[in-house]
Parts: C-alpha cells; structure tokens; sequence
C-alpha cells in the first residue's frame, strides 16, 4: 500500500508540473486528438467503400478507436515511465530506481506521464460515446463497455512491459523493444473485419492486439459470453507473466552509468 500510495503521490505530481505550461499542455492534448481522427477517417472509409467486412459495419470502427485510444490513453497519461525503460538501461539511470525500498515497477512507471495521450484518451471517450449512440447500447451493454476498457489497459500495460523488458537482454535492445511495442499497437487500430484464420489466432494470443479493441467490439455487439471469459483469462494471463517477466529481466541489468548513479 506504501508503494501504491507513492505511485499516486507521483502522478499527481508529474500533472501538476505539465499543468504548468497551460499552452503546451492543451496543444498536445488538441494535437494528439486531431491526429487520431486521421486514422479514424481512413479506416471508416475503408469500411464504407467495402461493405460489411465479415460482421463489421462502417460505425464498428468507432467502438474499435473507442476501446483501442481509451486504453492507450490510460495507461500511456499515467504510467508513461514504463516506456522509458530502454533509454534508462542504456543510460544507467535505472540504478536510481534501484536504490529505494519501494516498488521498483511502480516508481519507474509512475516516473512520467504523456500530455499527448490525454488526448488519445479524450478521443477515445467521445468514439466511444458516438459508438454507443450509434449502435444503441443498452445500459448492460455500456457497463460491460467499461469492464472491457479497465480489461483493455491492463492487457496494454502488460504487453507493452514486456516489449520494454526486452532491452534488459541486449546491448542496445531500444530498437528491438520500440518495434515489437509498434507492431503490437498498430495491429490494434487496424480494422476488425480484416483479421481472420492464423492471423486472428496470432494477434489473439500470441500477440494481444485484437484484445485492445477489436474482440471487445465484438463483444459488446454480440454479449459473447464465452469471448468475454477467453479474453478476462487471457488479461490475467499477460499481467502474471509481464510482471514476472520484468522481475526476471531485471536481474540481468548491469549499470552503464560509470559513475554508479543515474544523471
């Protein structure tokens, strides 16, 4: 609960010293926004010039931005330090993070926060709702949305600690651990209809794309029962081994840093 406290403590801190430069704060957060509806518009389009693409209608690719920004803008606003891990393996300044009683894993994601993902997160919250106007989710269906969006971060979390854990094998892993972490977040914001046979099987449980929004769109429309169990199995899965995975690495980590403590 200390380290739990901690954390708290130091995102409330990292908001409060972006708050500070107001401009720079809602300019990232209004750019970050503008830039996802893009995407949003090209995969909406695709949609519409092709029909209905094995169940999914033109509107879906709302539900699916919805689910797949929202999480990312979670995870990526608060826990934004956990990216970083590769600068600081081959900086030594992890050692810092080393050298304190508390949860190692907690004070290097809580190290940072992304003013930018606000905006993914913004944009992912108004998708979401033109999904649920659209669509006409009931009130069981909308609740359910929001357990999918709590599901959704921790897979995100999960994957993406693991992609940076990588760097702990190698001399200079940053390369290695931002290109698995791209593929991994790309593959989520693809759209849904357009995976099918080995590909959904590997972006389901090989890599878990598909479970940041595409299955719990499908979820959500179809009240699958068996996909909503498969994909809570699966989040419990990622998040035991990312955490032991990280903790396993970690023991791997020699200092670079010659003067023993990070800049």
């Amino acid at each position: 609960m200390g380290s739990v406290k901690l954390a708290l403590l130091n995102i409330k801190k990292n908001f409060r010293n972006e708050k500070e430069l107001k401009s720079s704060f809602i300019i990232s957060v209004i750019g970050m926004a503008i830039n996802n509806i893009a995407f949003l518009i090209l995969w909406y389009y695709f949609g519409k010039t092709i029909g209905e693409l094995n169940g999914w209608k033109p509107m879906d690719i709302f539900g699916l931005y919805g689910f797949g920004t929202t999480s990312y803008g979670i995870v990526a606003s608060l826990f934004s330090g956990m990216f970083d891990i590769p600068n600081y393996i081959s900086s030594g300044n992890f050692d810092k993070y080393l050298l304190t009683p508390k949860n190692i894993l907690l004070k290097v994601s809580t190290s940072k926060i992304s003013t930018s993902a606000f905006g993914d997160l913004l944009f992912g919250v108004v998708c979401f709702i033109i999904f649920a106007f659209w669509s006409k989710l009931t009130l069981i269906q909308i609740l359910l949305s929001i357990l999918l969006i709590i599901i959704a971060s921790i897979i995100f979390y999960s994957f993406s600690l693991i992609c940076m854990s990588i760097s702990f094998y190698l001399m200079d892993g940053h390369n290695v651990s931002q290109g698995l972490y791209g593929m991994f977040l790309s593959n989520s914001l693809y759209h849904g209809g357009a995976f099918t046979g080995l590909l959904r099987v590997i972006f389901t449980f090989v890599m878990p794309s598909l479970l940041l929004g595409a299955i719990p769109v499908e979820i959500v429309k179809n009240l699958s029962i068996s996909n909503l169990i498969m994909i809570i199995l699966l989040t419990i899965f990622w998040f035991i081994l990312s955490i032991m995975f990280f903790y396993k690495s970690l023991k791997k980590y020699e200092s670079n840093n010659l003067f023993g403590f990070g800049s």
